[in-house]
């Protein structure tokens, strides 16, 4: 594993990114693709920066992720994450700061096993944070929508129905 992080603030904007790399060699764990004891071998890489323009508030986040496996013999599977939220952070009430926010995220599948679907995964959403800062806290609410297609299913004649949902809850910092 290795990582690399910054932080900083310049001109009214506040800036940070961080980078890390991960990889896993394999052995002592099963390998369902083989029958044998090594796992795959696993490298994983994600990458994410954050804007913020501190005298209006407006802000954007984005990150990315690739995931890559290789099973031996040529076999591998990979996936791509691209994400990214942007909005704004107020003080509307004197409770704490408001964050409206609209998020994307897509992860892209591909792989060289039959059996393994390749598959596209398409998430976004809006949500609002009430910060409450004599309490430490924030409450949220929010709202997604996914959809998801894949090469196996579509093959299989079937698919999956897009899903929505809403969450709402809090957090409290301690």
């Amino acid at each position: 594993d290795v990582a690399l992080r910054y932080a900083g603030e310049f001109g009214g904007f506040k800036f940070a990114a961080a980078a890390a790399y991960n990889e896993i060699t394999g052995g002592g764990f099963p390998n369902w693709w083989n029958g044998g004891v090594d796992a795959p071998k696993t490298q994983y890489f994600q990458a994410g920066a954050y804007l913020q323009h501190v005298p209006t508030g407006l802000f954007v986040y984005g990150a990315y992720g690739n995931n890559d496996l290789d099973f031996g013999g040529g076999a591998g599977f990979e996936a791509d994450t691209y994400y990214v939220k942007a909005g704004l952070r107020q003080r509307w009430t004197p409770l704490g700061h408001t964050v409206l926010y609209g998020e994307y995220l897509n992860v892209d599948e591909s792989t060289n096993i039959g059996v393994i679907p390749e598959g596209n995964l398409d998430v976004w959403g809006l949500g609002i944070v009430q910060e409450i800062d004599n309490a430490a806290m924030s409450l949220w609410v929010s709202y997604r929508h996914l959809s998801y297609d894949d090469d196996f299913l579509a093959a299989a004649g079937t698919s999956v129905e897009d899903f929505q949902y809403i969450k709402a809850g809090a957090l409290i910092n301690f």
